[in-house]
C-alpha cells in the first residue's frame, strides 16, 4: 500500500488529523499545477490512529486501496453511464421521431451532454458518502517540523 508522510496537527478520540508533507519531487513535478497537494497550502486528512499518536508526532498514514478503486469507478463510471445513456437515447428518440438530416445528427450527443452533467452532480455526491479515512501505519522517528 501506498503510503505518505505527515504531522499530526490534531486529535479527537480515535482520529487524527494529520497535515500531509510534500514528496521529495513535487518540486521538481511538471504535473505539480494538476496536484491536489500543491494547490493547497496545507492539504490534510483524517486518520485513525492508535492512542500513543498525539499532537505533533511525526507518522506514516495509508488509504485502503479497495477505496481507491471505489472513488475512482465512481467518479469516472457514473458520468460515462449517464453519457452513454443520454446518447442511446437521443438514439432512440430520433428512430421513434424518424427525424433525419444534419440536426439530427446532433440530437444523439447533446442529450449525452445532458444526461452528463446531472451524471457528475450524483457521482460527487456518491463519492463523498465513501468517508475517507485513513490509518495511521506507524509513528516516525524523527521530528518533522514544517514543509521541505
Amino acid at each position: 500500500m501506498p503510503t505518505d508522510r505527515g504531522l499530526v496537527v490534531a486529535r479527537r478520540g480515535d482520529v487524527v488529523t494529520v497535515r500531509l508533507l510534500p514528496h521529495d519531487g513535487c518540486a521538481s513535478c511538471a504535473l505539480t499545477q494538476f496536484c491536489v497537494g500543491s494547490k493547497e497550502s496545507d492539504p490534510t486528512i483524517s486518520a485513525s490512529a492508535p492512542d500513543e499518536i498525539v499532537q505533533g508526532d511525526s507518522v506514516e498514514v495509508t488509504l485502503d486501496e479497495s477505496l481507491v478503486l471505489k472513488a475512482t469507478a465512481i467518479m469516472y463510471g457514473i458520468p460515462l453511464a449517464a453519457f452513454l445513456t443520454g446518447v442511446l437515447g437521443g438514439y432512440g428518440l430520433l428512430s421513434l421521431a424518424q427525424l433525419s438530416g444534419n440536426l439530427s445528427m446532433a440530437l444523439p450527443a447533446v442529450a449525452g451532454f445532458a444526461m452528463l452533467i446531472p451524471g457528475a452532480i450524483i457521482s460527487r455526491r456518491v463519492a463523498f458518502r465513501l468517508n475517507p479515512t485513513a490509518t495511521v501505519v506507524r509513528k516516525l522517528d524523527q521530528e518533522v517540523t514544517g514543509r521541505q
